[in-house]
């Protein structure tokens, strides 16, 4: 009983009391739905008094009253259904949305490290796929077993008061095909979990194929890489097929052959009473009419162990991303006093590799700190710290005193404005976009922060200005427009903490200076932890924090580390160097 419940749970989204509700309202359809099967049986024993008593007329009266109960019927049915259509159709519509919204803020808490380890085609397919999966099975298949169980007993109520003999001639070859039911629904949990994971693959694929295609084309490796997507297209086509021919068919098939075996059984043993007197010939009509109503619904249910079982998968697998546990938070989050942050002993590492090994550094508030290194030494991890993207494995990183555990994330991020290499922008006007950093702000304050960055003279050149739609992930803009963008969207968020990741790396000469300037007004006053691969931006800051293999190399200024001849000068040497470069 738990097991049901617990699946009864899934399979409605957790609102099972509400979802009990709608069902009822789906009973009461189906019950008003078959009224008119038992006037009809009625209708005929009707007709047939004269043929059975010759020196009896018509008993006009009670077709009368049976033409008034499907008038009342009709009328029932219209309101009934209407509330039971739209509560499933908008209801649970509804209940889907909730759940959607429910998910997006559920995995907005997870770590980033939950992302690295998924594979956006396998999330795509539990968001998209899964759902309407759920939302299909909800809708539609649960309420039809519902009515096809409601009218299976209702029938055998009836058919049983008219004659039991002929009932159990009705209902023996059910129990004999709901063992190759039970087969199929094994085979079903085997074939579906290959068809799924197939799907997963194709979407990945798909994904990927997309958002590489440049870099496909680039190399002249479209059609090798598109042949790899062709293959895994493939084998979900195979998958399919194969679902439906080694499960899904047997169901159907012999299920068929064997409810068809019933009605020749009805058929005979109806006959034979017939014959025998034991009978009445109103009786046999009867049953043979309502034979058919009762094995075509059974039919149906048969070949939902299909769905049954798919759909289960996909509730289990929504379910599963609701149990991955979020980045712990604390009730009652502590504002920090001020924008000092530090990091105590702080080790963190990706899976079982350590990237960064006992650090202890301090960002003084209201100053500048670069942090510069080899790549790979952990330059990137320690802003996503910052910004509690992850969780430390070990030591404390405090904020204003506070830490960043203890801090609510909206205050925490309320707090940082972030400008990353890798930008990414939505499928949105670019006002949006940039709107990202407040949403109250004006029109006029989304165009002086992009004046600010440099990107106003270029959104004013496009055919809708910043009403124009950007391309999914940005890519209708190039790297140097999107950074302005973001860049934009930092200046118009105006938060006390910036982090900024090679914030110009994607700009040209000229609008670099531009940038330099409106970063300039941007970090006035902030606290700034800049990654910088091009030393001559950053050898003005307070202090750089040379990394290398994930510990702190060196720390001081910029003339202070050049006289120490360490990594840094090396670094600054090797740059001048290749600043003289040319092609001979």
């Amino acid at each position: 009983m738990n097991g049901f419940r617990e699946w009864f749970h899934t399979m409605t989204l957790g609102q099972t009391k509400k979802y009990i509700k709608l069902l009822i309202w789906c009973l009461f359809d189906s019950f008003v739905v078959s009224i008119p099967y038992a006037v009809l049986v009625m209708a005929v024993y009707v007709l047939l008094i004269p043929v059975a008593s010759p020196f009896m007329s018509l008993p006009v009266n009670r077709i009368w009253i049976l033409t008034g109960v499907l008038i009342a019927q009709f009328i029932g049915y219209l309101f009934i259904r209407k509330k039971s259509y739209l509560d499933f159709c908008i209801g649970f519509a509804g209940t889907t949305k909730t759940s959607r919204i429910e998910m997006g803020e559920h995995l907005r808490k997870l770590s980033m490290g939950f992302f690295s380890a998924r594979d956006a085609g396998d999330l795509s397919t539990v968001l998209l796929r899964d759902y309407t999966e759920i939302e299909t099975f909800a809708q539609q298949i649960l309420p039809q077993v519902a009515t096809i169980l409601i009218r299976f007993s209702l029938a055998v109520i009836v058919l049983s008061a008219f004659d039991v003999r002929m009932m159990m001639s009705v209902f023996i070859v059910i129990p004999l095909a709901l063992p190759f039911a039970f087969m199929s629904m094994k085979k079903m949990e085997k074939e579906g979990a290959l068809l799924q994971n197939s799907q997963q693959k194709a979407s990945s694929g798909i994904l990927e194929y997309v958002g590489g295609i440049r870099t496909l084309k680039a190399f002249n490796m479209s059609g090798d890489h598109f042949e790899t997507l062709k293959n895994t297209l493939d084998k979900q086509r195979k998958a399919a097929i194969a679902i439906e021919t080694r499960a899904a068919a047997p169901v159907s098939m012999i299920g068929r052959f064997i409810l068809n075996c019933g009605i020749g059984l009805v058929m005979f043993v109806g006959s034979a009473l017939m014959m025998s007197g034991r009978l009445d010939v109103f009786y046999y009509i009867a049953f043979l009419l309502l034979t058919l109503t009762i094995y075509d619904p059974v039919l149906s249910l048969f070949t939902f162990i299909a769905d049954l079982t798919r759909t289960t998968r996909s509730g289990k697998r929504i379910r599963a991303l609701f149990e991955e546990k979020p980045l712990p938070e604390s009730d009652n989050g502590i504002k920090p006093a001020g924008t000092l942050i530090e990091f105590k002993d702080v080790s963190f590492g990706y899976g079982n590799k350590e990237v960064l090994h006992h650090i202890d550094l301090s960002f003084p508030e209201k100053s500048v700190t670069a942090l510069v290194g080899p790549s790979g030494s952990g330059k990137s991890t320690i802003t996503r710290l910052i910004a509690r993207f992850w969780d430390a494995d070990s030591g404390e990183i405090t904020m204003g005193g506070v830490p960043v555990r203890n801090i609510t994330t909206e205050e925490l991020l309320g707090n940082i404005s972030m400008v990353f290499q890798d930008v990414y922008l939505f499928r949105d006007t670019i006002e949006a976009n940039i709107r990202m950093g407040r949403s109250s702000a004006t029109h006029e304050e989304v165009v002086e922060a992009a004046k600010k960055a440099a990107c106003h003279d270029f959104i004013m050149s496009l055919p809708n200005g910043y009403d124009t739609m950007v391309g999914e992930g940005g890519s209708t803009l190039s790297g140097g427009e999107k950074q302005r963008i973001s860049i934009a969207r930092a200046l118009l968020k105006d938060a006390p903490v910036i982090l900024l990741d090679e914030a110009t790396s994607s700009l040209d000469p000229e609008n670099e200076v531009l940038i330099q300037q409106a970063i300039s007004a941007l970090v006035e006053d902030k606290t700034v932890i800049v990654i910088a691969h091009r030393l001559q931006s950053v050898s003005n800051a307070d202090q750089i924090v040379v990394l290398d293999d994930g510990r702190i190399a060196e720390q001081g200024d910029h003339d202070t580390l050049l006289e120490n001849g360490g990594i840094y000068a090396k670094l600054w040497n090797e740059q001048n160097h290749a600043g003289s470069w040319r092609i001979r």
